[in-house]
């Protein structure tokens, strides 16, 4: 049979001549692109040449063992089906055999070896996706080369690093963290490097590094900034893990106008040391005009990442500054219109149709400034219409941003949540699943994973949603939307308690008065207490007390299906307030068994959408033909 390392480097299936390293398969003229997870498993399937591969098989080799649902691996065969022109009834290159597994039904044919002077292959398959280097906005543009020199691992290692955990570089002498975001900079460059490193498991850390922390890797990556008037100095290093011996460690000096062309410096010395590459290839983002602009992009990056009310309100005046100073620069017109999008979540009292309407100004603009940036906006436009119930523009706008040349995670994870809201809990699941496959380091991991958490919630999958929940809290996560959803599970598992502490967290965010939680919660899971809470509830609607989203949901929890579906009427013309996605969990069956479901759901256009879409609903769940839904 072919190794795996032959066949990256190229073979031949039926028609078909398939590339790896370039992620896609090729007829004459024809070439396709295949996402990475689908090219992982066609090369798994042809170095079986025929042999039957089982479920956990693709799972140890493609998703490194993690635990996948069947959907996952039955959307990558159906993707490769379809790129290859097959069909699942009658096929003719991948064949299911059900309940044993797949396998691949041509000759895989592996040209003879390249010769030595043949042309480099292209170093990553993952190249079409889009993994920026510093926050996970903006486009690969160009390939510069660094002839840094890095020691071979050969020279100091014993045994191979093959997973490595990167931590925040300290900011010295820098109590007042001015410079925070500059330091930010230093991991997240590093960390975009080492993705690039086939086979290399890369962690990100989000707290500083202290002896004995603990972390499971074979590497463990530190380092300093210190800057001083215009000089910046900084040192890196990383340890093996397993000897505690230094592997490689470095000094950098630069003035402090280079710095961001240092982030990118210490991060090709760190490659080139794991790598034990004499030259480093590093795909760049293209950078603004200037260093003003560049530098409030980067600071406006690193408050956006904080999720917090004022950290987001200071992003926008950052991305802001970022465009007056460089109006053609994209990604800064793109990271506004995101920063505007979240913005209604940490603040309940904004206006969110002007704040969404400033959002679309943004891509517009920024679309006009920089048309590479047209299909990535797409996940703009995309969730404002979802949040408008403009679900087919919706649902086009997000098909373009992830099909695009390149991806990014948060359109994948804000189509979840667009999914989620016409009760496609198993294709909101599918969608969030593949944000955290592109880049599990990507600076919004702890939002994506509390999304995660959040569908399995909706899917009833108590055990994988608690387990996610608990992984994101380890991460102090306080958005909004998770704390109220974690707050809905810790009731449903009868912690009433803790559910109270974490409601209150999510009012005091927006400036609710939560006086009223202990004793209204009380009434969920004591029957005798339970007329009390209607009747606080009642009294502090009449006082216009609590925003209707989050009456909405009192009103569900306590049985009050009447009274709820009023609030949902009401909220026909302004559905952007309310997360429709928590119409189709467990506690909502008896509003979708409501006798005005049907009008409301007419009134907001989820009719029009299931019918357009080949779904149909019923009180227990939304199906969908051909969708796996």
């Amino acid at each position: 049979m072919p190794t795996y390392t032959d066949l990256m480097k190229g073979f031949e299936f039926g028609r078909w001549k398939v590339l790896p390293e370039r992620g896609l398969v090729r007829d004459g003229e024809e070439e396709i692109h295949l996402e990475p997870k689908v090219m992982d498993v066609f090369v798994l399937l042809a170095s079986h040449e025929g042999d039957v591969v089982n479920r956990d098989q693709l799972v140890d080799a493609v998703w490194d063992g993690r635990a996948v649902t069947d959907e996952v691996i039955t959307r990558s065969i159906a993707v490769l089906r379809r790129n290859l022109g097959d069909d699942a009834k009658a096929p003719q290159f991948v064949e299911t055999l059900p309940r044993r597994g797949y396998r691949v039904m041509k000759p895989v044919v592996v040209p003879e070896a390249a010769k030595p002077d043949d042309p480099a292959s292209p170093a990553s398959p993952r190249r079409g996706y889009l993994l920026p280097l510093i926050a996970g906005f903006g486009a690969v543009a160009v390939i510069a080369w660094y002839g840094l020199k890095g020691p071979k691992p050969s020279d100091t290692l014993e045994l191979p690093i093959e997973s490595i955990a990167v931590f925040p570089f300290d900011c010295l002498q820098d109590q007042s963290n001015k410079n925070g975001h500059l330091c930010f900079g230093f991991a997240e460059e590093a960390i975009s490097g080492l993705n690039r490193i086939d086979g290399l498991k890369v962690v990100r850390i989000r707290q500083p590094y202290t002896v004995g922390n603990g972390v499971d890797a074979h590497g463990v990556v530190t380092g300093s900034v210190q800057i001083i008037g215009g000089q910046v100095k900084i040192s890196a290093q990383l340890e093996d893990a397993r000897s505690s011996l230094i592997v490689w460690s470095d000094t950098f000096d630069a003035d402090k106008n280079n710095i961001f062309e240092a982030q990118k410096q210490v991060a090709v010395a760190l490659r080139a040391a794991i790598d034990g590459e004499a030259e480093v290839q590093v795909a760049e983002v293209p950078a603004p005009a200037n260093f003003a602009a560049e530098e409030a992009y980067s600071l406006g990056r690193f408050l956006f990442e904080k999720r917090e009310h004022q950290a987001t309100i200071d992003a926008i005046d950052q991305f802001k500054e970022a465009v007056r100073l460089d109006p053609s620069y994209g990604p800064a017109w793109l990271s506004l219109a995101y920063t505007y999008i979240i913005w209604p979540d940490y603040d309940l009292s904004v206006d969110r149709e002007a704040i969404y309407d400033k959002a679309l100004e943004a891509v517009a603009d920024g679309i006009k400034a920089d048309p590479s940036i047209r299909e990535a906006a797409g996940t703009v436009t995309g969730f404002v219409n979802h949040k408008r119930t403009n679900w087919g523009a919706a649902v086009e706008a997000f098909e373009m941003a992830i099909n695009a040349d390149t991806v990014q995670p948060i359109a994948h994870h804000w189509y979840s949540r667009a999914l989620a809201s016409v009760g496609r809990l198993d294709a909101a699941l599918e969608h969030i699943q593949k944000a955290l496959e592109l880049d599990p380091n990507h600076p919004e991991q702890p939002i994506m994973i509390s999304r995660l958490a959040i569908v399995y919630f909706w899917l009833d999958d108590l055990e994988n949603a608690a387990r996610y929940f608990e992984i994101a809290n380890r991460m102090d996560l306080q958005a909004p939307m998770h704390t109220m959803a974690y707050s809905l599970f810790l009731v449903r598992s009868g912690r009433i308690e803790e559910a109270k502490t974490n409601a209150r967290i999510a009012l005091e965010q927006n400036d609710i008065d939560t006086r009223w939680i202990g004793p209204v919660f009380d009434g969920f899971n004591q029957p005798e207490n339970r007329q009390r809470s209607i009747d606080i509830v009642a009294e502090l609607s009449a006082a216009d007390a609590l925003p209707a989203n989050v009456e909405l949901v009192l009103w569900a929890l306590l049985g009050e299906t009447d009274r709820a579906m009023a609030i949902a009427r009401h909220l026909e013309e302004t559905p952007s307030l309310f997360e429709l996605e928590l119409l189709f969990i467990q506690e909502f069956k008896p509003l979708r068994q409501h006798a005005d479901f049907p009008v409301f759901a007419e009134a907001i256009g989820l009719t029009e959408y299931w019918s357009n879409a080949g779904c149909t609903w019923s009180p227990e769940r939304v199906s969908c033909a051909g969708t796996g839904d």
